[in-house]
This record gives structure tokens, sequence and C-alpha cells, in this order.
């Protein structure tokens, strides 16, 4: 997709308005990465007063001054919600297929857009609040989406990159345990994040 949409351009001088809509793979990685590794919990207080919280038909009364912090893992990896693959990161399911969307008229741009578009989830009752919500909404997270997609493509257009194996291991072997270790090794300090960064080593070179 980076290669597609970038041919013949120079991406240190791609414009937001020609590029970031055109690159929905990127972006999905970039939604898939935060609903199974969210960075930041969000605390909340009930405050000085007892709160109601409706489940369903019931309502339960939340004493004053409770600190509530929502599971977002379980959320976030709801089979309810996710499907049966929920543990694993898949960043297609959240691309969905439609009609093109019209290009700017920029020379960089195509004649129309790919006919793949990120599947944003709904704004109201969602199973993902990897930004929150609501009028709560993170407000850097456009920001956020729009740099994290800028950092794939300046890594990966020009690089690829794969893990070094252990002794005794093949590529296959060093990726499954790299995979493991993201998997198990990560924790809380501030945000999340690789608890031993050092123990996954990984060798970058030129496409």
């Amino acid at each position: 997709e980076i290669n597609a949409v970038l041919a013949g351009v120079n991406s240190a001088k791609a414009s937001y308005e020609d590029t970031f809509s055109r690159l929905p793979r990127c972006l999905a990685v970039v939604f898939e990465t935060v609903r199974l590794y969210t960075a930041v919990a969000i605390a909340k207080s009930t405050g000085s007063s007892p709160r109601p919280l409706k489940l369903g038909t019931d309502t339960v009364i939340i004493p004053k001054d409770t600190v509530v912090i929502p599971n977002y893992s379980a959320l976030h990896t709801h089979p309810r919600y996710w499907g049966q693959d929920s543990l694993e990161f898949k960043p297609s399911r959240w691309i969905t297929s439609g009609p093109p969307v019209p290009a700017t008229n920029s020379p960089q741009a195509l004649s129309a857009h790919p006919v793949e578009h990120l599947k944003e989830p709904p704004t109201r009752n969602s199973p993902f609040v990897g930004w929150s919500g609501g009028a709560r909404s993170c407000p850097g997270r456009k920001f956020a989406q729009v740099e994290f997609v800028g950092v794939l493509v300046g890594l990966f257009r020009d690089f690829k990159v794969k893990p070094v194996p252990l002794e005794g291991e093949d590529d296959d072997m060093a990726r499954a345990r790299l995979l493991e270790q993201i998997r198990m090794d990560t924790g809380m300090r501030l945000l999340l994040q690789m608890l031993h960064p050092e123990k996954a080593v990984l060798e970058w070179g030129r496409r």
C-alpha cells in the first residue's frame, strides 16, 4: 500500500490531503495495535456523590469517591464484538470495501482512491475505546493516528525488518518467539510498553 500510494512521490513532501486517506491499511495497523495494546488505562471517579450505572435493565449505584477503571483488555478482545479470532493481531478486521473516493486536483493524487476504506468504530456504545469516546474523546486522537501512519511510511517505504534468530532458530521460530514476547512481556510503566525490549533484537535492511 505504501509503495502504491507514494510511487514516484517524495514522502517528505507528500501532503496530508493527498496521502492520509489513501493509506487505510496503515491506519488499520494503528487501530489493531491500540485495540490489543491500549496505551493508557483511563481511571474515573464518582466524585462526592453516588452515581447510577445502568447495566441492561438493571441500575447499580456506585458509592461516592469510588475509582472506576474499565477493563479495556476484556472489552477489546471479547468474542461477542470481535469474533473468535479476537486475540489475534489482524488489521484486516478494520478494512471494508466501498465505492472509490474521488481524488483531489493535486497532480500527486490518483484519479480515484482505492476501494478499501477503514471501518470506523461506532461513535456510541462502541466496543472500541482506544481514545475514549463521546464528549471525553482524546483531543489528540487524529494527531496520534496521522503521526503513527507517518512513522510507518517513513520506516517501511524503503526498509524491511525481521527478528534476529537465536542460535538454533530459523526465521519462523524467531518470529514466533518475538510475538510471544510481545504478548507476555508487556506492562504498565506510566504507559503500556515492552518490559524488556532489549530481548527483541531486530535487523533492518533496505528493500
